[in-house]
């Protein structure tokens, strides 16, 4: 019996992680040093906002996995077979998001199960904020999650979403900033004096203004995507025009040459003279 207890008992792997601030406090990177590939789906993230946030991936060395802490401390946790736990390391991240003032049952009772739509104003909501009606947050509110509507808006002033905001119809950001993508799946997503973590994806027209930042890339799937004081960090794709007028780019323009207007303007370090825009096929 005592073998056959040895033999279940599943090994601890030998990794090695670490956490590292990013641009976006308090958003980390979890890192993947070295060692052993860590199963996701055996493995929880303790003292951040999402534990599961490696739920479905092999976590291998080289690769990061973007985390919220909201403690102190951050302990990985592996689960094997058998009942086998075994804490993989404790890491201390740089800052922490606020304190929560709401959770899961306030966006449930707010939305009415997902129903109803829902105001965020001043506080610090940590949970996925799901609904198919509009989404409002304003007044230094936070979501520490996603903010997905199924059938209408997102509209923040003065807002913070550490996750993804993924609507319906308009996007709307203000003086705020998401950490992850921002995607609209009908309608426009309009940036002023905001930052967004990920890419930006809009069925019609993305606008980048007063200098906001995208990290990712941006696509219009049918429009226009327009960059006016703002940079983009990765590469931009539209169906329809691409104007950019005192802008950085850090990737390539895909879109027809007629469709191009820029102005004191860079693309992948080049001026806007210099520059020719890829075709649209191509990205």
């Amino acid at each position: 019996m005592f073998f056959q207890l040895t033999e279940e008992r599943e090994p601890q792997p030998d990794v090695v992680l670490d956490v590292e601030p990013s641009e976006d406090s308090p958003t980390h990177r979890l890192v993947h040093e070295g060692g052993d590939t860590l199963d996701g789906n055996k493995t929880r993230v303790l003292g951040t906002a999402d534990e599961q946030t490696l739920h479905g991936k092999q976590f291998t060395t080289g690769t990061t996995s973007r985390v919220v802490p909201v403690e102190e401390e951050i302990r990985i946790i592996y689960e094997g077979e058998h009942g086998t736990t075994y804490r993989l390391a404790t890491l201390e991240p740089s800052q922490t998001a606020p304190d929560p003032d709401e959770g899961c049952e306030w966006v449930e009772t707010e939305t009415d199960g997902g129903t109803d739509p829902i105001k965020i104003d001043g506080i610090v909501v940590n949970c996925d904020v799901e609904t198919t009606e509009g989404i409002e947050v304003q007044n230094g509110g936070t979501v520490i999650g996603d903010s997905v509507s199924g059938a209408k808006d997102f509209d923040g002033d003065d807002a913070t979403v550490y996750g993804d905001a993924d609507v319906e119809n308009v996007l709307n950001l203000q003086d705020g900033t998401i950490t992850g993508s921002a995607t609209s799946d009908t309608a426009d997503v309009k940036l002023d004096n905001a930052t967004v973590g990920g890419a930006v994806i809009a069925e019609k027209v993305v606008e980048v203004t007063g200098g906001s930042r995208v990290d990712g890339d941006t696509e219009s799937d049918t429009k226009d995507v327009k960059v006016l004081s703002g940079t983009v960090s990765g590469s931009i794709t539209a169906a329809g025009e691409v104007k950019l007028d005192d802008a950085t780019v850090g990737g390539d323009v895909y879109v027809d040459d007629a469709d191009f207007d820029c102005t004191n303007s860079t693309i992948d370090g080049q001026d806007c003279g210099a520059y020719t825009p890829k075709a649209p096929d191509a990205g």
